[in-house]
C-alpha cells in the first residue's frame, strides 16, 4: 500500500497547477525582444507585398519600366 501511496502523491504533483517554468513571467528584456522580432516580421510582410504588387503592376504594363 505504501508504494501506491507514493505513486499518487507523485502523479498528483505533476498534475498540479504547472512547473515553475510554465508559470515564468517573461523578463523586459525577452518581451522586448518579442516585439522588435514581431516588428521586423510585420514590415517584412509588408515589403513582400509591395515588391508583388509592383511586379503585377510591370507584368500588366501599368508601370514604366525605368532603366
Amino acid at each position: 500500500m505504501a508504494l501506491l501511496d507514493g505513486l499518487r502523491r507523485r502523479m498528483a504533483k505533476r498534475s498540479g497547477a504547472g512547473s515553475r517554468a510554465e508559470r515564468r513571467v517573461p523578463t523586459f528584456r525577452e518581451m522586448d525582444a518579442r516585439m522588435r522580432t514581431e516588428r521586423a516580421e510585420a514590415r517584412l510582410m509588408a515589403t513582400e507585398a509591395r515588391i508583388h504588387h509592383e511586379a503585377e503592376l510591370f507584368r500588366r504594363g501599368g508601370r514604366r519600366r525605368t532603366g
